[in-house]
């Protein structure tokens, strides 16, 4: 018990409607590494503000807001309970029937509510148990000798990106503002409000309403605290902070009348401009283009066009020269089915031309990825249905493929990525390890001896990158000793914006870091809004797009 990080939790009452807190004590009672041993419990009345309250007071405008507000919620809660059936239900849970400790205290309450000040006979009550580290989990601005009485201090989540919204309520606000990512911190809090030692950031995709994004961001933001104790329980010491930067926003705070009309009827807008298009059968429609030049040369709108077949999709091409051939490798799919296959369609001096089906399983295929290895070709297409990441062998090109080695089991992973670097294979993939399977934040790697192998070792790191503007892999490029990796960026409700160039500065065991080279953005072609793949082998490049058209 000595070897585990000891932590408290502070918290307003021992019954809490907060699963996510509930869940947390659990999981970390149930590791080697962690003592969730105490609840340190502020004993005060919370008010509630009701609209009969409002309205009494002669508030009428602002009870009519709290009732909108409550009427949004209660609406968007029947999808949010999709992902989470616990969304608009006030149960409770009893906390203390998991952590054993407890030590109650009484907060030193400012005029203003917020700030929490505590009494120098509670501080001794709660240094005398000798935390390594307590973690926020109820209301109030804490400060004062709170913040010191543990060896490591406190850390508290903010549910927002404080680099450019600080404030609440958590969600909302990047919905509102169409944003394309929604963020969250941990921060060691501080003397300074909003102004705590940020350890760790990370991103989700803006979901379509605001409750819908708080729940994710929620489920995701627990997640990733989760993988910082267990960091810390292993280190014994915080991630060192990020370096601060000025903040020249405004403090958001509750939406108001006027800020929820908007909301309503921005909501009621996208949702009336997607049953039109489904009405007149409009659907995304993805394509891929190729040019005969070196990727930095690239001109897009010259590059040509490989016609789509009728009634299908394509996307996510990679290029090959093999045998004096070469041919483009793309995911295949008719509109409407569950799965698609891979297809090729083999560059000649006359254009592409179809060349047939190259790989075709009873899951989901696409992206997929070629590398060679022993002067063999092999496909890391996605399996993701399959609860695999496959690696198939080429045994006569460009369409005759068998399965080579399952390089990792039981793992839901898109766009993986193999390639050699300083005498080491490397795999760079996006793994999503909660409800909802979305896969475009979060950036994985693992390195290994061979790229054929199930041995695949995960980086201390994990995950790398943690943002959907960057992370989720669309393709890799060899520029001499340099590699570049193209990362796709999405936009508010639109998945494949843009795409990014990153040049991959440092890899090993111990460290990532990338640099941006370029961004490459949906304007070389009329009527396209997305592009979110790019490809080269030296000779060709390749690259995909989407535009509205009739499925």
């Amino acid at each position: 018990m000595s070897n585990k990080l000891k932590v408290a939790l502070i918290v307003d009452d021992e019954q809490v409607w907060n699963r996510h807190v509930y869940e947390l004590a659990g999981w970390a009672r149930s590791t080697d590494c962690l003592d969730v041993s105490h609840l340190i419990v502020q004993e005060r009345s919370w008010p509630r503000e009701q609209v009969l309250v409002s309205l009494l007071l002669g508030r009428p405008i602002r009870a009519l807001t709290l009732a909108l507000w409550k009427a949004i919620n209660k609406l968007e809660s029947i999808e949010a309970a999709k992902i989470d059936a616990q969304v608009g239900r006030r149960t409770t849970l009893d906390l203390g029937k998991i952590v054993p400790g407890k030590i109650r205290v009484t907060p030193l309450v400012s005029k203003s509510g917020f700030v929490h000040r505590f009494s120098d006979q509670d501080l001794d009550k709660i240094k005398q148990e000798q935390f390594d580290l307590l973690i926020r989990c109820g209301k109030g601005i804490l400060k004062g000798g709170i913040l010191t009485s543990a060896r490591l201090g406190i850390v508290s989540f903010h549910h927002g990106d404080n680099r450019s919204i600080r404030g609440g309520p958590p969600g909302f606000w990047e919905v509102y503002q169409r944003q394309p990512r929604t963020g969250f911190i941990v921060q060691r809090l501080t003397e300074e409000l909003d102004g705590g030692a940020v350890i760790m950031r990370g991103y989700i995709p803006t979901q379509e309403t605001q409750l819908l994004n708080r729940t994710v961001l929620f489920i995701k933001s627990y997640q990733h605290l989760r993988m910082l104790l267990l960091q810390i329980a292993r280190t014994g010491q915080l991630p060192e902070a990020e370096a601060q930067t000025p903040f020249c926003g405004r403090l958001v705070t509750s939406p108001t009348l006027r800020e929820l009309a908007r909301y309503i009827s921005g909501s009621a807008a996208r949702s009336a401009a997607a049953r039109v298009r489904r009405v007149f059968g409009y659907d995304e429609r993805w394509g891929i283009c190729f040019a005969r030049t070196h990727w930095r040369a690239a001109v897009l709108w010259r590059g040509a066009q490989i016609r789509t077949p009728a009634n299908r999709l394509l996307a996510d091409p990679f290029v090959v020269t093999r045998d004096g051939r070469t041919c483009v490798f793309a995911e295949d799919l008719v509109p409407r089915r569950t799965k698609a296959r891979i297809s090729a369609f083999e560059i000649t001096d006359r254009g592409a031309r179809e060349v047939g089906v190259a790989l075709e399983e009873d899951f989901h295929l696409s992206f997929p990825y070629m590398f060679t290895f022993d002067g063999r070709l092999f496909m890391c297409p996605e399996s993701y249905e399959a609860k695999e990441i496959r690696i198939y062998e080429c045994l006569e090109f460009p369409l005759k493929w068998k399965l080579a080695v399952v390089a990792m089991k039981n793992v839901t992973a898109v766009d993986s990525m193999i390639f050699e670097k300083d005498d080491a294979w490397w795999m760079l993939t996006n793994i999503n390890r909660t409800e909802p399977r979305a896969y475009c934040a979060e950036l994985y790697l693992f390195w290994a001896s061979t790229p054929l192998t199930s041995q695949w070792q995960p980086h201390p790191g994990n995950p790398i990158l943690t943002d959907p503007l960057t992370a989720r892999n669309g393709g890799l490029l060899r520029d001499g000793a340099d590699i570049i990796r193209v990362g796709q960026c999405q936009g508010f409700r639109s998945y494949g914006a843009s795409a990014s160039f990153f040049r991959i500065a440092r890899i090993n065991r111990d460290e990532y870091q990338e640099e941006l080279v370029c961004r490459i953005t949906p304007d070389f072609m009329p009527a396209i809004h997305g592009t979110h793949h790019f490809h080269s082998d030296g000779l060709y490049c390749v690259w995909d797009f989407k535009r509205w058209g009739r499925t």
